[in-house]
């Protein structure tokens, strides 16, 4: 029998480039919908959070945030910060960092809003190292996660 589960997860992230490990919550979520063979799709519900796999390595994580600064770095002019020609998508306070994230934008736009990993045996199937994160590329804020499983019973 077909079932989905949706379940949304939050949390508040500290700063940026935080690599927030959210395994074991979607291992939760997974063995709680008794879902034994199918897949679980992992989704930012932010332009500034990504969704990724990798190791939960310390230097993976210092070299991440060097590169991902070099390509995109929070230096540059950025049209989306520029509020004398922006008109879209203007909900913030003066002086509120909502605004002036062009950067983090654009560093999403090289990541992932969403990660769809299998599941068999009731067990999410991720190889030995690898970890589910998401990504902070922006300011301390309240983050959410959408998490759904699908599958057989």
């Amino acid at each position: 029998m077909m079932k989905i589960v949706t379940k949304k997860i939050e949390y508040k992230s500290e700063k940026q480039f935080e690599f927030a490990d959210i395994t074991d919550k979607i291992e939760k979520i997974v063995e709680e919908s008794k879902i034994k063979e199918g897949q679980v799709l992992i989704y930012s519900q932010h332009t500034t959070l990504g969704i990724r796999i990798n190791e939960r390595e310390r230097g993976f994580f210092h070299d991440f945030a060097k590169t991902i600064e070099k390509l995109i770095p929070k230096s540059e002019y950025y049209e989306h910060n520029d509020l004398t020609i922006r008109t879209e998508n203007l909900v913030c306070d003066p002086g509120a960092s909502d605004c002036i994230n062009g950067h983090s934008h654009c560093q999403h736009m090289l990541l992932s809003t969403s990660e769809t990993v299998p599941i068999s045996e009731g067990k999410i199937m991720l190889g030995t190292w690898q970890r589910i994160f998401a990504v902070e590329l922006d300011c301390c804020r309240t983050r959410k996660v959408l998490v759904q499983v699908i599958g057989n019973l």
